[in-house]
């Protein structure tokens, strides 16, 4: 199989592209900072426990009806709707979440940046942040705690937690398309991956 090398400037770049669609049924990853587990008498009930590791639960569900999910804590339960099929995120961590599709192109990575790219690339970030121009046309997203997010109505995608690395390279499919991935870091990474472009501009 052929293989698409990741297009990127720097992990912080906000990266676009088309959706593709495919994929039946609903499928939700649940991030959290503290324990969850899905009870075992109904898969569409979790029992979280808040704390600060980082945790991860994938769920799918068959079918078209509307799915409802149960969070149950020492904060008391709440729901979460799952309307239509596709890919969703459900937020149960400490700190907001960002997050992108990743664009999957055949330029490769650039060696170097100009001090105007540089420049374009903190301010991007900085609206990132705080929130600003996100959109679901521009496939990046703003997750709040305690927040849920439908990315895509391709249920196959696939999302990378704050602590995965995108990978370099991936197989395209018998069309020539590339994987849908999303990827996702905490308020406070982005931060950290500012800080370290400002400094770097300041050299």
């Amino acid at each position: 199989m052929k293989l698409l090398s990741l297009f990127t400037v720097l992990a912080t770049t906000l990266l676009f592209a088309a959706c593709s669609s495919g994929g039946s049924g609903k499928k939700v990853v649940v991030m959290s900072s503290g324990k969850i587990q899905v009870d075992p008498a109904d898969p569409k009930v979790i029992n979280f426990i808040p704390g600060t590791q980082h945790n991860e639960q994938e769920l799918t569900f068959s079918g078209s009806d509307k799915v409802t999910i149960t969070v149950k804590s020492t904060d008391g339960s709440k729901t979460y709707d799952l309307p239509d099929q596709g890919l969703y995120v459900l937020n149960l961590k400490n700190d907001t979440l960002l997050g992108n599709l990743v664009n999957f192109g055949q330029s490769g990575m650039p060696t170097s940046i100009s001090t105007e790219q540089l420049e374009h690339i903190i301010d991007s970030t900085k609206q990132f942040i705080s929130g600003q121009n996100v959109s679901d046309e521009k496939k990046t997203y703003f997750l709040v705690p305690g927040s849920i997010k439908k990315l895509s109505a391709n249920s196959t995608g696939s999302v990378l937690n704050p602590y995965k690395a995108i990978p370099y390279s991936v197989e395209v499919d018998k069309d020539g398309k590339a994987p849908e991935i999303y990827k996702f870091l905490t308020v406070a990474q982005k931060r950290e991956s500012l800080d370290e472009m400002i400094k770097r501009m300041t050299k």
